[in-house]
């Protein structure tokens, strides 16, 4: 909720389309929280928001201390036209991940036009109807629907510019800013956020994940029914549980995107010439900007590279070993064919037999929502890498 100043960078302020990733401003930004019911952080975060958007069309100011200044987005970033949602209601009323399946897997095409499947008499043995489905899958459609049915409508465009989901994991991995390769609004926005959050914010644990490049349709996270899809990530923290710090760090994340995404309307608007933004992170990142990438998926069902830890015949929720005390915490550093991985009910330790290759760089470690065989269970596994600003391609 503390704001830095923005005096340097409002100072490289430009517009030339040229030198931008984009042709076109952006102007309509849907901010998530909720898709995982007990990570409180976001559903805070968007609910703050909203107590902006009532103060500020009131004309009034929030109380607080003399030495604070709070952000009001609606103020603060004029160009964009941002509105917020509740993705998982009764995930968020119960304090639970979810009500009966990960909604954040829910959203590729193929599991779209099945909560959307009426079936005929000849298929009602084999069909799944929708009342079947799990809750999690008929919300996921709604949410589309809301979007413009990008993925199942006949339109193919979302009406939605930029969604932003906002996350929490109990596992520490700091802030993480979470985009798609090859998307290079994202990509730079995430330089942006990347540069922001250490040099005026002040935190050094920050991170840019990138995704593997997939076709949109094909994507099951949430954010994707966008135009283009950003997802912030913070942590440690329980869940269920609103940690100021966590909410400070998650504002200062998303703030920091908000800020980039209004500077380059501003640049486009205007049509000025001078010193650009991507100018600015041009000069800050030469080689390119530096992030993880997920590994690739060795097993079948795997959507990204996952060390899975074996579970027990009676629940596929707990894990019939856990992870070793030296990895605990240490999320973003390496795991070298073995090294300790997992001990087991019996005391052994279970060494990391190098199945994602020799050295590999763990991530979501011990995270509490990977518990669930519907998110996927196991440690992510990443690597190192730097990706092009004009791009967002990896270029390592």
């Amino acid at each position: 909720m503390i704001i830095r100043s923005f005096a340097f960078f409002a100072s490289v302020l430009h517009a030339s389309g040229a030198s931008s990733p984009f042709s076109t401003p952006v102007k309509t930004v849907s901010i998530i929280g909720g898709t995982h019911g007990n990570e409180y952080t976001g559903i805070w975060c968007i609910k703050a928001i909203e107590k902006q958007r009532e103060l500020f069309n009131e004309k009034s100011e929030a109380k607080h201390s003399p030495d604070t200044k709070v952000i009001n987005v609606f103020k603060e970033y004029p160009t964009l036209s941002i509105d917020t949602l509740l993705a998982n209601p009764k995930a968020y009323l119960a304090n639970r991940r979810f009500i009966d399946t990960d909604m954040n897997r829910e959203f590729s095409i193929k599991k779209l036009q099945q909560s959307t499947e009426t079936c005929s008499e000849a298929e009602e043995d084999t069909c799944e109807s929708q009342s079947s489905l799990p809750y999690e899958a008929i919300r996921a459609k709604e949410i589309e629907s809301m979007f413009g049915a990008p993925k199942t409508g006949s339109a193919g465009d979302a009406n939605a510019d930029i969604v932003i989901d906002l996350h929490t994991t109990t596992a520490n991995m700091g802030i993480t800013l979470i985009v798609t390769e090859g998307d290079a609004l994202m990509s730079a926005a995430a330089a942006y956020a990347l540069h922001k959050c250490k040099t005026e914010y002040g935190y050094q644990n920050v991170h840019i994940l990138l995704l593997p490049k997939t076709e949109k349709h094909d994507r099951t996270h949430l954010p994707s029914i966008g135009k283009h899809d950003f997802t912030i990530e913070v942590g440690p923290t329980p869940q269920g549980v609103i940690r100021h710090d966590i909410v400070e760090q998650t504002e200062a994340a998303l703030h920091s995107l908000l800020e980039f995404l209004h500077l380059s309307n501003m640049e486009l608007e205007n049509k000025r010439t001078g010193v650009t933004v991507l100018d600015h992170l041009r000069e800050v990142f030469p080689d390119g900007v530096p992030c993880y990438q997920s590994a690739p998926a060795v097993g079948a069902k795997e959507l990204h590279g996952k060390i899975q830890w074996p579970t027990l015949e009676d629940n596929p929720n707990f894990p019939a070993a856990m992870v070793h005390k030296s990895l605990q915490d240490r999320d973003y550093q390496p795991l070298r064919t073995g090294d300790p991985l997992f001990v087991g009910l019996d005391g052994a330790i279970i060494p990391y037999d190098g199945s994602h290759g020799d050295e590999v760089l763990l991530m979501f470690v011990n995270e509490g929502g990977y518990y669930y065989s519907s998110s996927g269970t196991g440690i992510g596994v990443a690597v190192s890498s730097r990706f092009d600003l004009e791009t967002g391609n990896n270029v390592e």
